[in-house]
């Protein structure tokens, strides 16, 4: 070995000071069972100077096969580039590294590296070696990816089903609409509107859903602003001001559907109720993360508590109650003297609970 390194000085990737420090490495790290390398710096470039044997058996190389050359020698020609100008820009700032590089065998054939690159320095505090300790990760890196590709695949088929049940919602909301307008009882006529109203609630939910980057989140502020301004239309133009304060937030896919019923109930009971004869206001809605949950509050400055929340006992104002205390929260009505504020608090942890 000590007649390879001279040989290499010759060559200039080593002077003498770099020589004797490999040589004092040397009985150290030639029987290492880790792949082992010594990089020596010229200019920009770090040449390989020694290499023990398991590394050279991990790479099916000798000694004059990867002596001498650039570390970058040891890369697979489908090595990720910005990774090896990330190495290399360590070593030349003097600098530790961890990376993993598909590396190639002399055969022909690759295996996944993980390297971890120390500096040496000797007693002035320079950097003259690098010492390179690799692994191979194929075996976890190959389940790795068949973990990913698992995942992609029940991502797809979240979408599938997700988008088949929208479509069977909104194909239910139009039945339901459809029979509604044969019917000739105006309460009869009323009540499957209703019906269809929270229907089409649900398949907003599942559209967003089936709509989103992540099938996994259900955005509030998305829903609730289309849902208000969907409910507003219902009013004559200009007759009710919508104010929207809604933190950009996401809640599991789970409680979905609990929380669109909820939404749809509160903010579809003000617009209802709230403004008779063509009464003028303003409906606020206000959505956000507070210590102990999450706050969702529906006002009004419409007729007051007495006439804009359903009488007691009421399908509406029971489903409500049902939906919100699934979700393990406290429902509260206020007379705010005029109008009427529900206020929803539902205890959902920070983790159940994403920014977008």
């Amino acid at each position: 070995m000590l007649s390879e390194i001279a040989m290499l000085s010759h060559t200039q990737v080593l002077d003498l000071d770099q020589t004797d420090s490999i040589a004092s490495f040397e009985a150290s790290f030639r029987s290492l069972r880790m792949p082992f390398l010594l990089l020596a710096p010229r200019g920009q470039e770090h040449f390989i100077v020694f290499a023990n044997e398991a590394f050279l058996r991990l790479s099916g190389s000798s000694n004059s096969e990867v002596l001498g050359r650039s570390w970058r020698s040891i890369a697979g020609e489908h090595a990720d580039r910005e990774v090896l100008d990330a190495m290399d820009a360590s070593l030349n700032a003097g600098e530790g590294h961890d990376a993993e590089i598909l590396c190639h065998r002399r055969n022909g054939s690759s295996f996944w590296g993980a390297l971890t690159v120390s500096p040496v320095l000797d007693d002035a505090g320079r950097n003259r070696l690098f010492t390179v300790m690799l692994s191979d990760v194929s075996v976890r890196k190959q389940a790795q990816r068949l973990l990913e590709d698992q995942l992609e695949r029940k991502t797809v088929l979240l979408r599938e089903v997700e988008h088949r049940v929208k479509n069977s919602l909104q194909m239910t909301a139009s039945l339901v609409l459809l029979k509604a307008r044969r019917l000739p009882s105006p309460e009869a006529r009323k009540v499957l509107q209703e019906v269809a109203e929270r229907v089409g609630a649900l398949a907003a939910a599942h559209r967003l859903l089936d709509a989103s980057d992540d099938a996994g989140w259900f955005s509030i502020r998305d829903f609730t602003v289309e849902l208000a301004e969907e409910l507003i239309l219902a009013l004559p133009a200009g007759q009710v001001e919508l104010s929207l304060d809604i933190q950009p937030l996401a809640v599991p896919a789970s409680k979905a559907a609990a929380l669109a019923l909820v939404l749809n109930e509160a903010i579809g009971n003000a617009v209802k109720h709230a403004f008779p004869d063509e009464r003028r206001g303003r409906l606020t809605i206000a959505i956000g993360r507070i210590d102990n949950g999450l706050a969702i509050a529906v006002e009004d400055d419409g007729v007051g508590l007495d006439h804009a929340p359903p009488p007691e006992g009421s399908f509406g104002k029971t489903l409500m109650t049902m939906l919100v205390h699934q979700l393990e929260g406290r429902l509260t009505w206020r007379d705010m003297e005029p109008g009427t504020r529900a206020e929803i608090l539902l205890p959902i942890d920070a983790e159940e609970t994403r920014f977008e």
